[in-house]
């Protein structure tokens, strides 16, 4: 035994050891020194009282440090040797490649997935929570506590009155984007190139109509000076063309959430890939899915059906077939 400024030590290399221990530990290592040091039962009891355990506990610590030394008296995990309740590995694996092949979130896979068990009249039915835990266990997104910030949300009263455009890239590829404020009612094309007539006609592809106003961003294809922009408002817009202030992009807020929803999708299927069709295709695919199949809770219900009043019910086939995902995915009949 080693005494060092009035306490006992089983060896002189502990003083140093233990600095760098949490304070629960010093203090069971001391007791067992004195316990050990004395081998007096009534030490023990005392040792044991001072440390709020039970002499059975102590003994089991006393039985540890033997065993280990100063490793064998820090608490040691509560997490059980096995989970009974855990998800299957086929279920964990089902998860992964529908997320691997859309990019979606934890609410739309637990959607999706407990569609094709139902359609195979199996009993499992998979949570957000459950698969987000999935997800986070197999280390494909991270686990993070985000500070909850409360935004004023503001939306247009009713379908076509404001419709917010902009232009994103993929891959180097223009995509034009254009989005409903009231429904959140998407759509998107993919452009030859970004020059003004180009964009125009891309903008009177998506929407055959006319509507209210027009919500854009400054870019020199949507510039007030634009003569281009200016005769499509005039043959498109019944009120007015509304810019963004400048340095804020909280304003096409809700575009900029669908630009990015579809970016990911296409990265999840084209990877760099710039193949033109596939592009077409899969942007068919997500807008396709977005406006009949998403649900938003700040609308609480489907784009589509607050758009038109009514949404393509047969979507998650749709979804499936175009994904060729039949091999992991169930449709139904």
């Amino acid at each position: 035994m080693y005494l060092y400024d009035g306490k006992l030590y089983f060896t002189k290399d502990h003083v140093s050891l233990l600095k760098t221990e949490p304070e629960y530990v010093k203090q069971r290592y001391h007791a067992i020194a004195n316990a050990t040091f004395s081998k007096n039962n009534i030490i023990r009891e005392k040792m044991a009282q001072n440390l709020g355990l039970s002499m059975r506990h102590f003994n089991r610590l006393l039985k540890r440090y033997y065993e280990k030394g100063i490793p064998g008296v820090r608490n040691r995990s509560t997490r059980p040797h096995r989970s009974p309740n855990q998800t299957g590995q086929w279920l964990e694996e089902l998860v992964i490649k529908v997320r691997e092949k859309t990019g979606f979130g934890s609410f739309h896979l637990a959607q999706i997935i407990n569609i094709s068990m139902e359609n195979q009249g199996r009993p499992e039915r998979m949570t957000p929570r459950t698969i987000s835990r999935i997800l986070v266990r197999q280390g494909i997104i991270e686990s993070e506590r985000r500070a909850k910030t409360e935004w004023r949300h503001f939306e247009w009263g009713h379908p076509n009155h404001l419709i917010q455009g902009d232009l994103t890239m993929f891959n180097g590829i223009p995509l034009l984007t254009m989005e409903d404020d009231y429904s959140r009612r998407g759509w998107a094309i993919r452009l030859k190139d970004q020059k003004d007539t180009t964009v125009v006609k891309g903008m009177r592809t998506l929407l055959r109509i006319r509507y209210d106003n027009l919500l854009t961003d400054n870019g020199s294809q949507f510039s007030r000076k634009n003569q281009t922009i200016r005769k499509y408002c005039e043959d498109h817009i019944n009120e007015k063309h509304i810019w963004t202030s400048v340095h804020h992009p909280q304003t096409m807020g809700k575009l900029s959430a669908f630009q990015k929803g579809l970016k990911r999708f296409l990265y999840h299927n084209l990877g760099t890939s710039r193949d033109e069709p596939d592009i077409d295709h899969y942007i068919d695919v997500y807008v396709h899915w977005y406006n009949n199949g998403k649900y938003h809770s700040a609308i609480a219900t489907y784009p589509e059906e607050r758009y038109s009043g009514q949404r393509d019910i047969e979507w998650y086939n749709h979804l499936v077939k175009s994904l060729k995902l039949e091999d992991i995915l169930v449709v139904s009949h």
